[in-house]
């Protein structure tokens, strides 16, 4: 079981383009399974918690739920324990997540890529000096658990919350809400591959980590583009190998 370290509550995933209010919760709570803040397996809140959370009334938050079931996002359980919880990344989430990527643009994945870096950028620089013990801590146990994982999705849904998590440490939260939203498009298109090199991205982690505590902006905003950028080609492999097949 994954340590929870994470500092950015469920309220802050917003995305302010999506004007219906049901279609608003489906997109916040979408978002937030697929940066990885409500992992698989994960027991929703309570409906007056999450109602809370999301300021909807419960009434509004029972009818995103049902949208989330219908989509296999996730499922409710009975009886002793029950509740809603979120589905694990399976076979044909996978096939999902690959089709997405075979029909993405080369050129839209790396316009996506730079999206991500300037803000990861933005966040480790700020973070560098602005961060607080507590939040490097954060982001420690955070690179721990990519390193500790054993399943390809793991690793991604860490990754996605270390990104989030630099944004909290840059003490922003609109720049914190962007991440998020960054991720949300491109955490789904690696979910449960291993295209990504633990190894790198261990090593990556661990300098981005280092640079912030040392107040070093300069190595910071290096090291983290030089992450988003290697992310960045992988993903761009990986489309041309599966629009190959």
């Amino acid at each position: 079981m994954e340590k929870d370290v994470f500092s950015v509550d469920l309220g802050r995933v917003r995305d302010d383009s999506v004007s219906k209010l049901v279609d608003g919760v489906v997109h916040q709570l979408e978002m937030t399974i697929a940066v990885g803040l409500l992992a698989g397996g994960e027991r929703l809140p309570t409906e007056a918690e999450l109602a809370g959370k999301l300021q909807v009334s419960t009434v509004t938050l029972r009818q995103a739920l049902t949208v989330l079931r219908d989509r296999g996002l996730i499922e409710t359980r009975r009886g002793r324990g029950g509740g809603s919880y979120v589905r694990d990344f399976g076979t044909a989430d996978r096939e999902r997540a690959d089709a997405q990527l075979r029909t993405t643009s080369a050129e839209k994945l790396r316009d996506l890529g730079d999206l991500v870096g300037a803000l990861t950028g933005a966040a480790t620089r700020l973070a560098a000096l602005r961060a607080l013990p507590e939040d490097v801590d954060r982001l420690e146990d955070l690179a721990r658990n990519f390193a500790e994982a054993t399943r390809a999705d793991v690793r991604r849904r860490a990754d996605s919350r270390f990104h989030i998590e630099l944004g909290a440490a840059a003490q922003s939260s609109h720049l914190t809400t962007l991440i998020v939203q960054a991720q949300a498009q491109v955490a789904p298109l690696l979910w449960d591959t291993d295209a990504l090199d633990p190894h790198d991205a261990i090593r990556e982690h661990a300098l981005i980590v280092e640079a912030i505590r040392d107040r070093d902006p300069d190595a910071a905003h290096r090291h983290a583009l030089e992450h988003c950028a290697r992310e960045t080609r992988v993903l761009v492999d990986r489309h041309l190998a599966l629009a190959a097949t």
